[in-house]
């Protein structure tokens, strides 16, 4: 299976910064391509993080499709829930400057027999992250923003049974070992160690102990 991730940024503001994108290609859990660039004209008006988002996703789909690989199982996962959930039809499209490209992703994708998207947390998003800012840099001529590689271990008891908070992190995108445990199930996950880094999990455990 090919799993791919996107990314976009307009930067120093949004939008008439400076966009620019990032996507990366594993196959079978080994990267075999990155890349990235501008994804519009500096400083002008079409200039946005959302335009930048949408062309991440263009520029794997038209790569896939230099390759050759529009006939494989692919997965393309992005932090954007608003670009996610339009081409997943949950949303409309209304913006006039995005309506293009939806337009464009749609007919690209109408290539691919098994593509889906799925929507990731940003730290699960770090390679195409690293790839927009890689772009914004050669641009700008700045450096780059060093990562973050400090981690948090977290160990939380969840009040609810292993199957069902099991499925709740995969459907959230979290990677966590769940363990049963007497009275609910112990998830223990590795997190970037930063202040909105444990938010989408306490969310979770709250909204499974509520049984909502």
């Amino acid at each position: 299976m090919i799993e791919a991730y996107f990314d976009g940024l307009c930067e120093p503001k949004n939008p008439g910064g400076v966009a620019t994108f990032g996507f990366v290609v594993h196959r079978d859990g080994k990267t075999v391509h990155e890349g990235h660039g501008l994804a519009a004209t500096p400083y002008s008006d079409g200039a946005t993080n959302n335009v930048a988002e949408y062309t991440g996703v263009l520029k794997a789909l038209e790569w896939f499709v230099l390759q050759g690989m529009v006939k494989e199982k692919i997965v393309l996962r992005g932090d954007s829930e608003l670009v996610v959930k339009q081409l997943k039809g949950e949303y409309k499209v209304k913006s006039p400057l995005l309506a293009p490209f939806y337009k464009k992703v749609r007919e690209l994708s109408s290539q691919f027999p098994s593509l889906t998207f799925e929507w990731v947390p940003r730290e699960r998003n770090r390679e195409a992250d690293r790839l927009t800012n890689l772009a914004y840099a050669e641009y700008t001529g700045q450096k780059m923003r060093a990562p973050t590689t400090d981690t948090m271990s977290v160990d939380l008891v969840f009040g609810a049974e292993r199957d069902a908070v099991a499925a709740a992190l995969r459907k959230a995108g979290i990677e966590a070992k769940a363990t049963a445990v007497p009275g609910g199930t112990r998830v223990q996950v590795d997190l970037p160690a930063e202040p909105e880094a444990l938010r989408p999990l306490l969310k979770l455990k709250a909204r499974l102990e509520q049984g909502s």
